[in-house]
C-alpha cells in the first residue's frame, strides 16, 4: 500500500494545468489531501483513541463539492475511517471543532483570517493546508501552488515541526521546501 501510494505521490505532481481543468484540479488537489495524510506523522495525543476518525476539515467556502467526499469514500488513514467535516469560521460551535481537526484545508474566503486561525491552532497538531498565495511562507503547512503550469506544494517544515507534525522523507523530497518569512520584516 505505501509503494502504491508513493507512486501516486510521485506522479501527481506532474499533472500539467493545461491538461486538466479546474474539476479535475480540484479532484487532484482533494487526492493531494488525502494523501498528505498517510505521509505525516502525527503525535499520539492526536487521536482520543483507536477508535478516533481521521478528520479532515475544510473551512469556508468548499471549491472541492463531492470530490474530496468521493476521494475518501471507504477509504482509512492507517486503520482509522476518514471523516470530512465542512467549517464556518462564522459559527462558534465550527470553530471550537478546528482543533479536532487531523487535516484542515482553509479555503481562500479565509485569507484574511489567518493570523487568527494560525494563532488559535498554534499548540494543536493540525496539518494546515491552503492555496492561497505565499500560504506556506506565511505561516502554513502546506501549500498548493502553479509552478510552470504544474500543481506542486510547498512545505514549511518549521510549521509542521512547531505542530508536532513529522513529514516523512518521501513528502519532503516532492515538495518544494520555503522559509517562513520574518515576522518583523515581512521578508
Amino acid at each position: 500500500m505505501v509503494a502504491v501510494a508513493s507512486a501516486w505521490l510521485t506522479l501527481t505532481p506532474a499533472v500539467c494545468a493545461q491538461q486538466i481543468d479546474e474539476a479535475k484540479a480540484l479532484r487532484v488537489k482533494a487526492a493531494y489531501l488525502y494523501n498528505f495524510a498517510k505521509f505525516i506523522g502525527w503525535p499520539s495525543d492526536a487521536f482520543e483513541d483507536e477508535e478516533t476518525p481521521f478528520v479532515i476539515g475544510v473551512l469556508g467556502d468548499d471549491p472541492f463539492g463531492r470530490s474530496l467526499d468521493t476521494t475518501v469514500k471507504a477509504k482509512k488513514i492507517g486503520r482509522r475511517p476518514v471523516a470530512i467535516q465542512r467549517l464556518r469560521w462564522s459559527r462558534q460551535a465550527d470553530r471550537a471543532k478546528l482543533e479536532d481537526c487531523h487535516v484542515l484545508y482553509i479555503s481562500d474566503s479565509e485569507r484574511h483570517r489567518l493570523g487568527e486561525i494560525f494563532a488559535m491552532l498554534e499548540d494543536h497538531p493540525v496539518l494546515l493546508v491552503a492555496d492561497t498565495p505565499d500560504f506556506a511562507s506565511g505561516g502554513g503547512m502546506i501549500g498548493f501552488v502553479l509552478e510552470e503550469q504544474r500543481i506542486i506544494f510547498e512545505i514549511n517544515r518549521e510549521a509542521l515541526e512547531q505542530a508536532e507534525l513529522r513529514a516523512s522523507a518521501k513528502l519532503l523530497k516532492l515538495a518544494k521546501i520555503v522559509r517562513p518569512k520574518s515576522r518583523r520584516t515581512g521578508e
